[in-house]
């Protein structure tokens, strides 16, 4: 179970309206069982109000850590408030438990409870609380434990580098004790110096040798450059 930033405000969130429902109904016993004239001791003590007051602020404490999820400070508040948390409802569960127990049997010892029976009211604004304190042990029981999970995960911080120039030196600075990536940056492909394109010309193939025939045509076709023999005949004597 990790440390959620959104579950850890909605854990916040009910806590907050789980403790001012706790104040709301201690109050509103207060004020009932006194105008009634009960003897109803445990209700008296309070307890719904004070562990109100203490489950309003610790969800407030963890509304902000889930607001800021990365911050080691503040999952360590939460983790506090909720081990009080958790200790302050038990105790309120156990005194709506024995509440519910002395008070719905001896609420009725004062003369005017006679004609206004408290016994009912009583075991059942015990039960309520007793309700909500079990719910704000579990949901606090769920925000340490998550709690708990942040503070063993290692904080990852994302550095993103300055804008270099191809061949420039840059410097990321990480905090001690965070380890440090690398900040995802978009991919920037450049284009390589495209090859000179080469021509293949084709050489037309010579055409087919024909042997020709130089019969009858040997004086005809006489190599250049040599004189052409004639035959002149003798003079005639006379």
């Amino acid at each position: 179970m990790g440390y959620n930033g959104k579950y850890i405000q909605g854990i916040g969130w009910a806590l907050v309206v789980m403790g001012s429902l706790n104040i709301v109904l201690g109050i509103v016993a207060d004020v009932l069982f006194g105008v009634m004239g009960a003897f109803t001791i445990f209700h008296y003590i309070s307890a719904p109000i004070w562990c109100g007051f203490l489950v309003v602020i610790s969800g407030i404490v963890g509304i902000q850590s889930g607001k800021n999820s990365t911050s080691k400070g503040q999952m360590v508040a939460f983790l506090s408030c909720g081990m009080v948390t958790i200790f302050f409802g038990i105790t309120c569960l156990l005194m709506a438990i024995i509440g519910a127990l002395v008070d719905g049997n001896g609420c009725d010892r004062g003369h005017k409870s006679y004609h206004n029976p408290c016994s009912a009211p009583a075991i059942a604004l015990h039960a309520v609380n007793g309700v909500l304190a079990l719910a704000e042990i579990v949901v606090a029981f769920v925000g340490t434990i998550m709690s708990c999970s942040g503070l063993a995960s290692p904080t990852v911080a994302y550095d993103q580098g300055p804008s270099m120039t191809p061949g420039q030196t840059a410097y990321v600075i990480v905090q001690p004790g965070a380890q440090g990536v690398p900040y995802p940056q978009q991919q920037v492909f450049v284009a390589q110096r495209p090859y000179s394109t080469q021509g293949y010309y084709g050489t037309m193939a010579p055409p087919p040798y024909i042997q020709q025939s130089n019969i009858g045509a040997a004086h005809d076709n006489a190599p250049a450059g040599q004189a052409a023999e004639t035959k002149a005949e003798p003079p005639a004597y006379t």
